[in-house]
């Protein structure tokens, strides 16, 4: 089993359904029995958790996020990358990391697996200056992102983004959204456009089915607009089945540059609304070190079409 020097546990009690809250103490307890020190942050507010683990800067150290992707997200971008080990006890409605590193729901599982796992790399996605490892998306999901979080007032679940998918269905016709791969023209007039460092866009929801988190290479849906106002307030599981339709576009590379016609079009990374386009995405391959389960692998499926 192994061991460290300092263990720092991001938690955000507000998470899905209040479980980091309620789990807390048992999950320091167990971590304590491997490690010489533990160290608690629960988050309040925007920013905590990336202040926190911006301020652990030396020893063999361990970061663990027992929250939601956006409290993945914050620790990510807090952390030195270079000195820290990061971990996750999924606890949040989407859980995609999690889901990609084959992490249990249950907290208990979840320890054991982190201190019982393996270290991994994982590439590094980088969005105008900010790290993600999962996805980002632009137009319509953004859109019902920024919705969502503008009406939070605590638990979030799946239910409190339909009527915001609804809304971005609507107005994503106007969008004008246009993507360029590695510097060719991949696509425009676009509502919908997700760029995948991993496979699962929201639990098993999957929207860029081919990605892979140690491929080096980033896997990017293009939706047309009319495409995505027949569709978007269905079930977003569909696409998977629809990757060959004439109103989607498939591909991987390095850079992917996004941009709009319409002003202020969102964008979110990890599920959290993180700015309006322009954007510009690349990937560093394996940068981030990850605590996975023993029996971690990634997924390696051939994309859905062929590449332009």
């Amino acid at each position: 089993m192994k061991q460290f020097d300092k263990v720092l546990v991001v938690a955000n009690p507000i998470s899905g359904l209040g479980k980091a809250g309620r789990w807390l103490d048992w999950v320091v307890r167990k971590l304590r029995r491997s490690a010489k020190r533990v160290e608690v942050m629960r988050t309040g507010q925007a920013g905590d958790g990336h202040a926190a683990a911006s301020e652990l800067r030396t020893g063999a150290n361990l970061i663990v996020s027992f929250g939601g992707d956006g409290t993945f997200n914050e620790v990510l971008n807090g952390a030195d990358l270079e000195l820290c080990t990061l971990a996750v006890i999924p606890a949040g409605a989407g859980n995609v990391l999690g889901f990609e590193l084959g992490m249990s729901t249950y907290p208990q599982k979840a320890v054991r697996q982190i201190l019982e796992g393996r270290e991994e790399r994982f590439d590094l996605a980088i969005c105008n200056g900010r790290r993600f490892v999962s996805m980002f998306g632009a137009g319509l999901d953004a859109r019902a992102v920024e919705l969502a979080h503008e009406k939070r007032r605590g638990f979030m679940t799946h239910m409190h983004y339909a009527l915001p998918i609804l809304r971005g269905t609507i107005e994503c016709a106007g969008y004008g959204i246009k993507v360029r791969l590695d510097g060719r023209p991949l696509g425009s007039g676009l509502g919908q456009v997700v760029v995948g460092n991993t496979h699962s866009y929201g639990g098993r929801i999957e929207l860029t089915p081919a990605a892979s988190p140690q491929d080096g290479l980033l896997d990017v849906m293009c939706v047309k607009a009319e495409f995505a106002r027949m569709f978007g307030g269905f079930p977003h599981t569909m696409f998977r089945t629809v990757h060959n339709w004439r109103g989607i576009t498939y591909a991987r590379g390095r850079r992917v540059e996004i941009q709009a016609t319409a002003s202020e079009v969102p964008f979110e990374l990890d599920g959290e609304a993180a700015g309006h386009l322009p954007a510009v995405v690349e990937i560093l391959p394996r940068a981030v070190r990850l605590r996975a389960p023993r029996t971690f692998c990634p997924i390696q499926r051939c994309p859905p079409v062929q590449e332009p």
